[in-house]
């Protein structure tokens, strides 16, 4: 139950109670409050009952001020002064650099370490507590101030050895434990005060300035509305005009904003009616309001909302792909398979990724009629220049890594491209983030002619299934039988999926026995020139992987009817580096 129903809940059960049964319940709620919060408790009590006061002309508010004007007024002097002089880098720490080789000489990274020798820290911790109390004082002008003092401070450290200045932010600084205060404390009453202070038609747009500092990115606006001795006012109309106000802001920290608010203000159906009208700028709305029907099984409701949104959004955005599974999910709950096919279809052609394109095959019905046109798809697909570690956005369009494209035209059955691309790597080292590695690994197991793994082309199939696919998590049901909606698994259950799927796959694209045996000896030729390479080279990290691929490459010629291959291989390389113990130890695992 959120904030909002359960005050509303709350306001109608205590309308309803006599006097007696108020007083017996506040006796129970104080019966039961811990040692912790009993002074806030009475505090609550003494507020209640002064409420109406007008005793004192400076309380405008109704709550009894806890703090004097005067030692207030001195305060706020002092934090100015010192923050001051923190700024002008009179006070800052200092810093001592260093090499650090714990994971050996070739990989040293530069450490900094600090020390707080005129106690900006206690400073620091000092300024948040007062600007807590001024918040517990309804003196909101005050810890806004304060509050803005610490935060938008730039903290200074000074080089031991005389370099340059080190400047810290207030994240910089509690990551490195110089000081200890509670960033969600501080995000939470800074939003609450500048709630206070600002008139309604201002609240939104202040508020919002303050999500763009990194300790906001899970903060709720709702948790505002508990804090503090006096209750927010028109919070009703505030949360009509944040939701105006972030339907024309872009970006995913405004898209966040508003599902939460709008899932706060009125619910899964107010997502679907804000989707409606902003699913240009945040298509992700769409999805938040699947994702409340599926918590409460209603599938038809949300195959219903999922059409709307295939229906409206662009086809080349990526996350109408991640709808196009949901609405599938839907559809297989309401026994609409026909159309959980066309939204498989819809998922690869929004989202290509390897995971949405083989979930097509998992499937005779949605291979017959889609297999064509997935390969045509791919086939227009643009490549991105964008790195794999960029963060994704909800506009994210339909383009992909290279990598990805070339493991697509492997599934699509151009495996001559696939050797093509893999031959254009001339060095046997210098693998790492490279085709090759995919490519062999496919290679391998396409030419796997058993149904069951063993050990090596399991580990591969295991590896294959996690990196180059990503299927983990949400990509790794396929609708089969019983398994319908997302699920977290284990990386080997991940792999025994995975292979269950590349088999089915795998039918589609069948090779001739010639053409399959001149693959092998492909294969073999650059298996051989990479484990000589890292084995003669003492790359002695790289030895698992070599002889992965020794007893991989073994297992395959054995599913191809070439007895003993695993061990014949094996045994040649043992003999060949009689004195390279790690090597050896690590091929005897597969034998």
């Amino acid at each position: 139950m959120n904030h909002k129903l359960f005050i509303e809940k709350s306001d109608e059960m205590l309308n309803g109670m006599t006097i007696d049964e108020l007083k017996s319940c506040l006796h129970n709620i104080a019966r039961k409050t811990p040692k912790n919060k009993r002074e806030a408790f009475i505090q609550l009590l003494n507020d209640c009952c002064c409420k109406n006061e007008k005793s004192s002309s400076h309380v405008k508010s109704g709550y009894k001020k806890l703090i004097s004007d005067e030692k207030v007024k001195n305060k706020m002097t002092e934090i100015i002064n010192t923050f001051e002089k923190i700024e002008n880098g009179e006070l800052c720490f200092s810093a001592r650099g260093y090499e650090d080789y714990t994971y050996g000489y070739w990989e040293s990274d530069w450490i900094w370490e600090y020390e707080d020798e005129e106690g900006i820290g206690s400073i620091i911790e000092d300024a948040a507590l007062f600007a807590h109390d001024c918040v517990n004082d309804c003196r909101y002008e005050e810890a806004v101030l304060v509050y803005k003092l610490i935060m938008d401070t730039t903290y200074l450290a000074e080089d031991e050895d005389g370099g340059d200045c080190i400047e810290l932010d207030l994240e910089e600084i509690i990551g490195e434990r110089l000081t200890g205060i509670n960033l969600k404390t501080v995000a939470l009453e800074v939003l609450y005060s500048e709630y206070q202070i600002k008139p309604a038609e201002e609240r939104a747009r202040s508020l919002y300035v303050y999500f763009s500092y990194p300790y906001f990115d899970e903060i709720r606006i709702e948790d505002i509305f508990s804090k503090g001795r006096e209750e927010l006012k028109d919070t009703d109309m505030f949360l009509q005009s944040w939701i105006d106000f972030l339907l024309q802001q872009k970006g995913d920290t405004a898209s966040r904003l508003l599902k939460e608010g709008m899932l706060y203000y009125k619910g899964a159906d107010g997502l679907v009616e804000i989707a409606r009208k902003g699913y240009k700028e945040h298509p992700s709305v769409y999805l938040a309001a699947l994702v409340e029907c599926e918590k409460t099984h209603n599938y038809e409701r949300m195959k219903e909302i999922g059409k709307e949104a295939l229906d409206r959004l662009d086809n080349d955005l990526k996350i109408r792909g991640e709808i196009a599974i949901k609405t599938s999910q839907a559809s297989w709950g309401v026994s609409d398979f026909e159309y959980m096919r066309e939204c498989w279809y819809e998922a690869f052609c929004s989202d290509s990724t390897i995971a949405n394109y083989l979930r097509i095959f998992a499937d005779k019905e949605a291979t017959i009629k889609y297999k064509k046109s997935i390969e045509k798809t791919i086939e227009e697909l643009t490549m991105t220049d964008r790195y794999y570690y960029e963060k994704s956005s909800e506009t994210d369009i339909n383009n992909i890594y290279e990598i990805d494209y070339k493991l697509l035209n492997f599934f699509s059955g151009h495996f001559s491209e696939v050797k093509n691309w893999c031959m254009k790597q001339k060095n046997p080292l210098g693998w790492s983030g490279k085709f090759i590695v995919y490519g062999v690994d496919a290679m391998l197991l396409y030419l796997y002619a058993d149904t069951d793994l063993r050990k090596a082309c399991k580990n591969i199939a295991e590896y294959f299934s996690a990196h180059a696919c990503s299927f983990t998590g949400k990509n790794l049901i396929f609708m089969t039988e019983n398994s319908a909606f997302e699920t977290e698994t284990s990386t080997q259950k991940s792999g025994e999926v995975f292979w269950h799927v590349f088999n089915m796959w795998k039918s589609n694209y069948n090779m001739p026995e010639d053409e399959a045996s001149s693959y092998i000896k492909w294969l073999e030729s650059l298996i051989n020139k990479r484990v000589d390479a890292i084995v003669s080279g003492q790359h002695r990290k790289s030895y698992g992987k070599a002889a992965l691929l020794v007893a991989a490459l073994g297992e395959v010629k054995e599913s191809m009817g070439i007895q003993s291959a695993k061990r014949i291989i094996i045994d040649n390389y043992l003999k060949k580096y009689p004195r390279h113990t790690a090597f050896r130890g690590e091929l005897k695992e597969y034998m």
